[in-house]
């Protein structure tokens, strides 16, 4: 059944679908790592419900596009920035062609947390490992052609498999240049990371309890 819940409380909200998957914490971590400013033109790839275009333009201001090819997810993110005020332009669209779609070196940063496999993950999902990676490519190809030269790719990914990751990026010239480790106990569960787009060498990591964002993300049913 449909809700709608608080991002920023009292401010911005976001209608889910639990039939059609309801967002985690993961992407609202992801918005804090990026450092928007509100000058950014930003494109959220396989933006769901659209969480990450929500939450960020609240919080930092800038200009925002989402793409998903689930149309329904895509009505609902509309739903969501109609009723919170936000001018925010969501479409129904494969990140493949995004480029052709939406122009080359439209966007200063590109924001995603991508399907991804984790190792240990019983039955069919595990077989979609290597679905993930070369989903992965394809969309590091798209988010090199959308960006602006210097502009920057920051996303989620599971920190046991960040050597896959820099491999896809270099091969793409994306330059990892932050990574920041999310650390659940003594392993680090979760890396966040920043890609510039014709880059030099060079990254700078940094290790974090991982725990809820402070401040104003505090989901409530209403």
């Amino acid at each position: 059944m449909e809700r709608w819940e608080w991002l920023i409380e009292g401010k911005t909200g976001i209608f889910q679908d639990p039939a059609l998957g309801c967002f985690t914490e993961d992407p609202i971590k992801l918005v804090h790592f990026a450092k928007i400013g509100e000058k950014d033109s930003v494109l959220d790839l396989g933006t769901g419900n659209g969480v990450i275009c929500l939450y960020a333009a609240a919080r930092y201001g800038g200009t925002y596009t989402g793409i998903d090819v689930n149309e329904a997810q895509i009505a609902l993110a509309k739903r969501s920035a109609e009723r919170n005020g936000q001018a925010i332009r969501f479409l129904p669209l494969r990140v493949e062609d995004a480029p052709d779609t939406l122009g080359h070196g439209m966007f200063s940063r590109i924001l995603m947390n991508p399907p991804y496999f984790v190792s240990g993950e019983p039955g069919p999902r595990a077989a979609t490992r290597h679905a993930d990676e070369e989903l992965l490519s394809r969309w590091c190809s798209a988010a090199f052609l959308l960006l602006k030269n210097g502009g920057t790719l920051s996303l989620c990914y599971p920190a046991e498999q960040i050597a896959n990751l820099f491999c896809i990026l270099r091969d793409r010239r994306l330059s990892p240049k932050r990574m920041q480790l999310l650390m659940h106990g003594q392993r680090a569960r979760l890396a966040l990371v920043e890609a510039k787009k014709l880059g030099g060498d060079g990254v700078t990591v940094t290790v974090v309890p991982d725990r809820k964002p402070g401040g104003d993300h505090a989901p409530l049913l209403v």
